[in-house]
């Protein structure tokens, strides 16, 4: 199970008319990182002659940030989700698929207890190409939305998600409409079957996630070339004999605290990934303190930075990177599988089996409970900021692992 690197930042370059929609970090979260802005001090003004082909990209940038505002306010309520369709195409299914999963979010909430009361929502747009051919505009974004929400007893809380958008934008009576918005949330499936979609869709879309965890990369990948060596610096393989034993303990307040530094956001030092779940994982594994073992890419679970802080010439092993071959690493060395959610809490991980077919597809890292008292975790592909554990529909398998407390090196 190998993944394509995919560092954000190179993916998503602002335009030079930029329309990132501005975020205040919540107490405790650190502001999600964005590409950098293009250039410095006074803005960049374009071209004498150039104000012809930036003006339609720039409305048509403008018109999929306040779809997707609109967008992530669609779980406020029906009068909301309804107002997406005046951002949407007329003859697109997409009003109606957006409107079918929002109502899916607000049973859940519901079945949890909750009430979203705000959503703030930062928009980040990448690039805008508009069709010579068909007239239509492709727009790139990612978005970073934080939903606060009170529950019965009046306790309020806050979660987040980060998600990357493809739109195809069309112009119809002088308006940038939005005819299709690609994106893989592994929350589809979940929320299609809370809002009663037909069994066959709810299969359909976990089918998706399953495909894009598995699709291996192009064998020119060069971190999966330069992981194949075995690099000059590696940690003592565990069980080593050093000539003394040494007791380390998981520090679980910094595993909790990497994870939630960087669950909306990416660790700019270390390579990212299409399906970065397992990469994130490890990395706050590794914070908690636990060493690195092993030596070449198909044994062990270890990351080499090569002693620099660009990601570019980072090496890594399979396991670091891939759900199943991390949990078979970690398991009775680090992690100790335990029958239950209630068994489970901050510093400990949860696997995802998305289809119940028997292949462990996702990973995250609770974190503790929110302010009802539910277990709640961080994660990355679709980044998930202290969101309720169960990710998944009635078909999903979960495997719980305890981190153990303490190691024998």
């Amino acid at each position: 199970m190998h993944h394509l690197p995919h560092p954000r930042a190179a993916v998503l370059t602002l335009l030079v008319v930029p329309f990132a929609v501005a975020l205040a970090p919540a107490s405790g979260l650190a502001a999600p990182t964005g590409p950098p802005a293009h250039g410095a001090g006074a803005p960049v003004l374009p071209r004498a002659g150039a104000a012809a082909r930036i003006q339609p990209r720039s409305a048509a940038a403008a018109a999929a940030v306040a779809y997707l505002q609109v967008r992530a306010k669609s779980v406020l309520g029906a009068a909301q989700a309804n107002a997406l369709s005046t951002r949407c195409a007329t003859r697109s299914p997409l009003a109606r698929r957006e409107a079918i999963l929002a109502v899916g979010a607000r049973r859940l909430a519901n079945d949890l207890g909750h009430t979203t009361t705000s959503v703030s929502c930062r928009v980040t747009i990448g690039k805008v190409r508009i069709s010579r051919a068909t007239g239509a505009a492709t727009v790139t974004a990612h978005v970073v939305s934080l939903d606060t929400w009170t529950d019965r007893q009046g306790r309020s809380d806050t979660e987040g998600e980060g998600l990357d958008h493809v739109l195809t934008l069309m112009r119809s009576g002088g308006r940038w409409l939005v005819a299709a918005d690609a994106y893989t949330s592994d929350l589809t499936p979940r929320l299609l079957e809370a809002a009663g979609a037909p069994a066959s869709a709810v299969r359909a879309a976990a089918d998706r996630l399953e495909t894009r965890v598995r699709r291996l990369p192009a064998a020119t990948t060069p971190a999966a070339a330069l992981a194949a060596a075995a690099p000059a610096d590696r940690p003592p393989t565990a069980g080593t004999r050093l000539g003394y034993v040494a007791k380390l303990t998981f520090d679980r307040d910094a595993a909790k605290a990497y994870a939630d530094r960087y669950a909306l956001s990416y660790n700019p030092t270390c390579t990212s990934f299409s399906a970065d779940c397992a990469d994130f994982g490890s990395q706050v594994m590794s914070a908690g303190g636990y060493p690195q073992f092993g030596s070449t890419y198909g044994s062990g679970w270890w990351y080499d930075r090569h002693g620099t802080s660009s990601p570019g010439d980072d090496t890594f092993s399979h396991a670091w990177i891939a759900v199943a071959n991390q949990r078979g690493a970690w398991n009775l060395r680090y992690t100790d599988v335990v029958s239950s959610i209630a068994d489970v809490g901050k510093g400990d991980f949860i696997y995802y089996d998305w289809t119940g077919d028997g292949t462990w597809d996702h990973v995250a890292e609770l974190v503790g409970a929110n302010s009802a008292g539910q277990k709640i975790v961080d994660a990355h592909t679709t980044d998930h900021y202290h969101v309720y554990w169960k990710l998944g529909t009635a078909a999903t398998r979960y495997l719980f692992a305890r981190t153990r407390a303490t190691f024998i090196v």
